[in-house]
């Protein structure tokens, strides 16, 4: 495997599948595309000829067992996510899956149990902050102890529309919230404890019981608290950021570094549009560490693990917007294969 491109199937060809069947077919290096599946199979069609003429298959399980795959790239639907998983497991095969793992907590435990069988990581989920310099830079900064212990974490998290997606309350929580509860528990090395969420409509032109704009307190395990929002219908543009104050210091993240211009009495920067311009990077990052992860055998990414974890938070931020009560966030053991 070491001295060979890993060959690499990915299913569902989407928004997400596309710019990840880009990237392996132009960027990525040690790896090229082999293999395509589509619920769309004409979608699917389009992406192979695209790139590289890849092998379109007509389940997900066929790629999965095809011998001609080493490696699996999962950009589904969330519903999915988990049976996919599942499959490669059974087959001992590698996946890099787009979060969530999955959309309840008992299919996410039978992915852990599946793990722990086999005693071998394989299921790497797909946080991309964790690759996105800006984040790598701040994690460095608070690794090395200079900020001290951690305090308060304060973030957002802007998208510009809804745009037409049918897009539900929970779907916040679980496809979006999720990287600032992954985002916390990388950064911080603390676990969730208590969260309390709530929201509010914002966007008269669309759906009244759509919570566009939430609002996500966190108490975490090492005496220290989070907050921050999603909203969905910002307007201005995409936009992800932190605060993190420690007992020393504070550090900060925002947009990318644009040019600021100062012209006619007026003050002004460059905002993404969508999460492809602003996370680029994070991407290709994120699926390179992945491919050397696989060719070396030294796993390195999020795991299953951290996909439950963060899973859990959402599950029960879910809950709580729906009670509007505060949820306490059951504390449990991590199993030997992911203790580090």
């Amino acid at each position: 495997m070491k001295d060979q491109s890993l060959r690499v199937g990915v299913i569902g060809t989407g928004v997400m599948g596309e710019r990840h069947c880009e990237n392996l077919f132009n960027k990525i290096t040690d790896a090229h595309l082999v293999a395509v599946s589509d619920l769309k199979v004409g979608r699917a069609e389009r992406i192979g000829r695209l790139f590289g003429d890849a092998k379109v298959f007509e389940t997900p399980k066929d790629l999965i067992n095809s011998n001609d795959v080493d490696a699996v790239l999962v950009a589904t639907s969330d519903d999915v996510h988990s049976s996919l998983i599942l499959d490669c497991i059974k087959v001992n095969k590698p996946v890099l899956c787009e979060k969530p793992m999955s959309i309840n907590l008992d299919e996410a435990w039978q992915i852990i149990e599946s793990e722990i069988t086999i005693g071998r990581k394989l299921v790497q989920i797909g946080f991309c902050r964790r690759y996105d310099d800006q984040h790598l830079e701040v994690k460095r900064k608070f690794d090395s102890g200079d900020l001290g212990r951690s305090i308060f974490y304060k973030g957002w998290h802007r998208n510009r529309s809804v745009d037409d997606r049918k897009l539900t309350n929970e779907q916040i929580l679980l496809n979006s919230a999720i990287h600032e509860f992954d985002s916390i528990r990388w950064l911080l090395g603390e676990e969730a404890r208590k969260i309390y969420v709530t929201g509010v409509h914002t966007n008269s032109d669309k759906v009244s019981d759509l919570l566009d704009l939430i609002t996500v307190h966190v108490s975490l395990s090492g005496d220290c608290v989070a907050n921050f929002d999603v909203y969905m219908s910002a307007g201005y543009g995409y936009e992800i950021g932190f605060e993190l104050i420690g007992q020393n210091g504070t550090a900060a993240i925002g947009p990318p570094n644009h040019p600021f211009y100062r012209y006619n009495l007026d003050y002004t920067s460059t905002v993404e549009s969508h999460w492809f311009e602003r996370l680029q990077q994070a991407y290709l990052s994120e699926v390179q560490a992945w491919v050397h992860s696989v060719k070396s055998g030294e796993f390195t990414g999020p795991t299953a693990w951290d996909g439950y974890m963060s899973l859990q938070s959402a599950i029960y931020g879910i809950k709580s917007l729906e009670t509007g009560l505060p949820m306490n966030i059951p504390e449990i053991d991590v199993p030997d294969l992911y203790y580090l």
